[in-house]
């Protein structure tokens, strides 16, 4: 973050730590996309990706809107702690309004989904409960205002519906850096 003063300090110029945590977070997604895009074709693996590359941005929004001090954020955010997982993770950016309440929504139906290939051994995207789920991501129909192509795979779905959510996460961190709370000092 670039800082002029103690009480001046741009946004959306982002230097330092919030870089390197930025160039740390496209490596990331350059994995993910290669992942979840391109070269992986198993269910599993690809609902236990998605979620798992959703949950890091959630982890980002934290770390750019909370105040600036890594040590105590971590305390916080970091795994086994209160906002370690990803169900609160999207409790809490919801909570702090940072998101709409179809976005929380689809987060939740896709931490239902890897939650399920986590636990049961004999589940795809077949499974009608999978496929009611994937159904169920409204997302990308409502930030595109269309539906998906008659015959689209749950599978399908479920991939659109987490790369809507990418892009939209992506456009929050620098809302949550924007907004970023201070820690107010004592005089």
């Amino acid at each position: 973050m670039h800082r002029d003063s103690d009480n001046d300090f741009e946004p959306y110029l982002v230097s330092g730590k919030a870089l390197e945590k930025y160039f740390d977070l496209m490596a990331l997604q350059a994995e993910f996309h290669k992942l979840f895009n391109e070269t992986e074709k198993n269910d599993r693996a690809i609902a236990i990706v998605g979620a798992a590359f959703l949950d890091t941005l959630l982890e980002h929004i934290l770390f750019s809107f909370l105040a600036d001090d890594d040590k105590n954020v971590q305390q916080i955010v970091g795994f086994d702690k209160a906002l370690g997982t990803f169900s609160s993770r999207i409790k809490m950016v919801y909570g702090l309004g940072l998101i709409y309440e179809p976005v929380r929504n689809d987060l939740e139906q896709v931490r239902k989904i890897r939650n399920k290939f986590a636990h049961t051994l004999d589940v795809s995207f077949e499974d009608q409960q999978i496929k009611d789920w994937c159904q169920n991501l409204e997302w990308h129909r409502k930030a595109y205002v269309a539906n998906p192509p008659e015959g689209a795979t749950a599978q399908e779905l479920f991939q659109v519906g987490v790369n809507q959510l990418i892009g939209y996460l992506s456009g929050v961190i620098s809302i949550a850096r924007g907004e970023k709370r201070k820690i107010p000092k004592y005089k």
